[in-house]
């Protein structure tokens, strides 16, 4: 479809013939004054392209054009179920996995007439929050030397723990060695609360949630010097008490 410019010859066309108004509009395409129905172009920027969840992208469609007239409508669909309106807009991606989403761009001109364009934004799924190291200690003193015969007295040698971190702490199958190799693994469902603590005795006894027994046949901690480790149930060293007499 061709569309007529207003503009006018120096002469005017009384009395022309059909060759030579032919030759007059050949005249004018060629000078520009009669030009093709140009459609828009719709074209956009945006940044960043990609980041992790939740990523807020900045979307730029100034450089969209209409050369036959003006942009009255830009509208934006982001690929992720929303949409949104106007020639810049930001827009904020959450997921809980890598994706890649669709960007589509739709303008109208003041006549009607539409173009589209797409783009893509690479969304990768959040960090998770490193996990907090179990925070649990030997607390002060450390009972390793028991009144009188150790190995008639076994349940004066014992040593308490508390925790001292913000979240529960299942104790299952932790482990608890001295210098030596001895090792004593504890229960299933042990678990100490925030601020509570737990005494464990090398003698016999009844567990309860405060105090543990690890039945042993013979006094566990060297009265002179020994290293008390307590490990996780992955076998990794939690903390350890440095036993001395001195």
């Amino acid at each position: 479809m061709m569309r007529l410019q207003m503009c006018y010859p120096r002469k005017e066309m009384k009395n022309k013939t059909v060759g030579g108004i032919l030759f007059l509009l050949m005249g004018l395409l060629a000078g520009g004054c009669v030009g093709p129905d140009l459609l828009p172009v719709a074209t956009f920027t945006l940044a960043p392209g990609t980041g992790l969840s939740p990523l807020i992208v900045t979307f730029d469609a100034s450089e969209s054009i209409s050369p036959n007239g003006v942009i009255s409508q830009y509208s934006w669909d982001f690929g992720d179920g929303t949409k949104g309106s106007g020639m810049i807009v930001v827009h904020s991606y959450q997921t809980d996995e890598d994706q890649t989403f669709t960007v589509t761009l739709s303008i109208v001109n003041h006549e009607g007439k539409t173009a589209s364009s797409t783009g893509s934004v690479d969304v990768r799924a959040p960090i998770p929050p490193a996990t907090e190291a179990p925070s649990i200690e030997f607390v002060w003193p450390f009972h390793f030397d028991a009144e009188g015969d150790d190995a008639t007295n076994l349940n004066d040698e014992y040593f308490t723990l508390q925790n001292t971190g913000a979240e529960s702490i299942d104790l299952s199958g932790w482990r608890v060695e001295n210098d030596h190799g001895v090792a004593f693994r504890l229960p299933g469902g042990v678990t100490l609360a925030p601020g509570a603590q737990i005494t464990i005795y090398s003698g016999s006894g009844t567990n309860t949630t405060t105090r543990l027994y690890l039945s042993a046949s013979e006094p566990v901690w060297n009265n002179d010097y020994d290293l008390a480790f307590l490990l996780d149930a992955a076998g990794e060293i939690v903390t350890y008490y440095v036993i001395t007499s001195c």
